[in-house]
């Protein structure tokens, strides 16, 4: 009688083990979940177009589609037709609304950058002017009292200032080189809810929320 027990046993732990590995087989294979996902365009976008590894998607100025977890490429169009960029991550159900790069403020960011950098290079070349000068001319004892003060700190304050409206227009042309993109996600407050109800001449389900 041990015999057929432990035959049979062995049976019914191998077809448990054979259920459990294609089930898993089943799940590793099954489709990634798809996400309810609304983009819409800001003002100044005329077209959105979003790059997955679907395909692009056409989106114009509004698109509502299914996703799957992921990261995606948006391409924005604005009125002028210029182009710009962002990268769209997409974890929950959200909606998310596009606009274009500032194109204005981005070559104002430009042109600050340039006039920050010749600044500095003016002062810079004050400071280096006026040491090679100092070191190569005479001067009376002590040499350290004949420094010409008022072009060392002219000189030290246009590279400061060129410096700091360099950095300015870099932030700002950094701001502005990309499309920028606005998330919402559904409130967490917002709960639908079925519940049984029974009246005198009634008898049924009724749809409560809390919003």
């Amino acid at each position: 009688m041990a015999g057929p027990r432990k035959g049979s046993i062995a049976i019914v732990v191998a077809i448990g083990v054979i259920a459990i590995s294609g089930r898993a087989r089943a799940q590793a294979f099954a489709p990634p979940p798809m996400l309810p996902v609304e983009i819409g365009a800001a003002e100044g976008a005329a077209f959105i177009q979003v790059q997955g590894p679907g395909g692009p998607i056409e989106c114009g100025t509004h698109c509502s589609v299914e996703l799957p977890h992921g990261r995606y490429r948006l391409v924005v169009r604005d009125t002028e037709n210029h182009l710009s960029t962002q990268y769209l991550f997409v974890e929950q159900s959200s909606r998310f609304t596009v606009a274009p790069a500032n194109r204005g403020a981005r070559i104002g960011g430009i042109v600050l950058m340039g006039t920050g950098i010749a600044a500095a290079a003016v002062g810079g070349l004050v400071l280096w002017i006026t040491a090679i000068g100092h070191t190569l001319g005479d001067c009376v004892e002590p040499c350290n009292r004949d420094w010409p003060h008022a072009q060392l700190y002219g000189g030290a304050i246009t590279l400061a200032a060129g410096a700091a409206v360099a950095v300015t227009g870099l932030v700002i042309w950094r701001s502005n080189v990309h499309a920028v993109v606005d998330q919402t996600t559904p409130s967490a407050g917002a709960r639908l809810r079925l519940a049984p109800i029974a009246g005198l001449h009634l008898a049924g389900l009724g749809l409560t929320g809390r919003f």
